[in-house]
């Protein structure tokens, strides 16, 4: 069975990497039955991608074994080389939409599981690095189960007036097909930040936003927004915080089988708002727009599903002329934005597994729009955050600066004033260690 790619699809080419550190030893025969198991699973891992004369088509239920590379683990630092690496590694057409390599060595492993964004996003990948993980040491059945489609997520959706949706996405096709395609392609070259803060601010932070009633993901939100401001000035601050809803929390009954499929909106808040508002009070607003935006969201994935469904994809010449036409408005970064995912609190690992998760780390690439986000996620008691960002989004420099005013805001936050000590003593007691 063959479905073409849509053109949501076909623009969001990229690599996603997610390495898992193990000490322990387990056998080369036990992870690739792993693999297998894993891939039988999910029938996004069981797909190739073709091209044919008028696009790209899924061909479903085809793809040979998940392939295995297996390199000698000679430093601790070996993981960055060949996440690299595999990033930049096409899927080719004979080969399934996940891979692995295993950095061997005595005691102490790394393991590399990538797949291509055009079906998984971080927290899609988290279900594959979870369920591998068990089926290295469990033989617990991994029930098949049929694919998610966009039909499935439309449903019984109508909008009222589908004349008007119609000629939308006619119009915009048009527009889509003036656009000249470009022979020659732009390469994306994204650098990366990774840092933790530490179990104690991680404690602090939580237990502060637990006080003012505020989410941890709200002042993530409203620490960003304000440090994007401080750096980069009102002229050159992108115009959106936009982060991804992860719609398979319980909230769309169509998604509880397949935990691949990132059917979910998007939440977008516009920066450089109430900067002159408290801190807390401005994360308690944010906090509540969030909320409402989570129940819009859900009635509006549908209709989104349906609007996608009648647009065209666009050809990669044209993508590539859209990249350089951004990079003339100085819009490329993520398209005037700057996604912030938080992955929340990692647990992947078993306590009665043979191996403990000493490490986990995840790496993007982008084949066509130029990256700009931060992800945030928590791991063993720690709050960890990856940046990934291009030089024609971000410098160096100012990434950096981004950095030490985004954690210079949040150590702030969660040391009470004097005067607030006596409301917030578990706080102080953890900024304190």
């Amino acid at each position: 069975m063959k479905r073409k790619l849509s053109a949501i699809e076909c623009m969001i080419d990229g690599n996603i990497v997610y390495m898992v550190r193990l000490e322990g030893s387990f056998q080369e025969d036990r992870l690739r039955s792993a693999l297998s198991r894993v891939q039988r699973k999910h029938p996004a891992l069981r797909m190739l991608i073709r091209k044919e004369r008028d696009g790209l088509y899924y061909e479903e239920g085809c793809a040979p074994d998940v392939p295995l590379r297996i390199v000698p683990r000679m430093a601790e630092d070996d993981y960055q080389r060949e996440s690299y690496a595999e990033l930049r590694k096409v899927f080719v057409e004979d080969q399934p939409l996940l891979r692995a390599v295993w950095l061997q060595s005595e005691f102490e492993s790394d393991l590399l599981l990538v797949t291509s964004h055009r079906i998984c996003d971080g927290m899609s990948m988290l279900t594959i690095v979870r369920e591998v993980l068990r089926a290295l040491h469990s033989d617990e059945e991994l029930v098949p189960y049929e694919p998610i489609s966009a039909k499935v997520m439309i449903g019984d959706y109508q909008p009222q007036h589908p004349w008007k949706r119609k000629l939308a996405a006619s119009l915009l096709n048009g527009a889509l097909r003036l656009i000249p395609g470009s022979s020659s392609t732009s390469e994306n070259n994204e650098y990366t930040l990774e840092w933790s803060v530490g179990s104690s601010l991680t404690e602090a932070l939580k237990l502060r936003c637990k006080a003012e009633g505020v989410s941890v993901h709200a002042a993530l939100v409203v620490a960003l927004d304000r440090s994007l401001f401080k750096i980069l000035g009102k002229k050159k601050l992108p115009g959106w915080i936009e982060s991804p809803m992860d719609a398979r929390r319980g909230r769309l009954a169509a998604l509880k089988s397949d935990m691949l499929f990132f059917g979910g909106g998007s939440l977008k808040m516009r920066t450089g708002q109430a900067l002159e508002e408290g801190f807390w009070a401005r994360g308690r607003a944010v906090n509540e727009a969030i909320r409402r935006m989570v129940d819009q969201e859900m009635l509006d994935i549908p209709g989104r599903y349906y609007f996608n469904e009648l647009l065209r994809p666009v050809s990669n010449g044209r993508i590539q002329t859209m990249v350089r036409l951004g990079d003339a408005l100085h819009v490329n970064g993520s398209w005037n934005r700057l996604a912030l995912s938080n992955l929340g609190n990692v647990v992947v690992n078993d306590s009665d597994a043979p191996f403990r998760l000493k490490d986990l780390r995840l790496y993007v690439h982008s084949f066509n729009f130029r990256l700009l986000g931060l992800v945030a996620y928590a791991l063993n008691g720690e709050m960890r955050f990856y940046y990934v960002g291009d030089e024609k989004c971000l410098s160096r420099a100012q990434a950096n600066a981004l950095k030490q005013e985004f954690m210079a805001l949040l150590q702030h936050q969660v040391e009470p004033l004097h005067d607030d000590a006596k409301d917030f003593p578990l706080v102080a007691a953890a900024v304190a260690q």
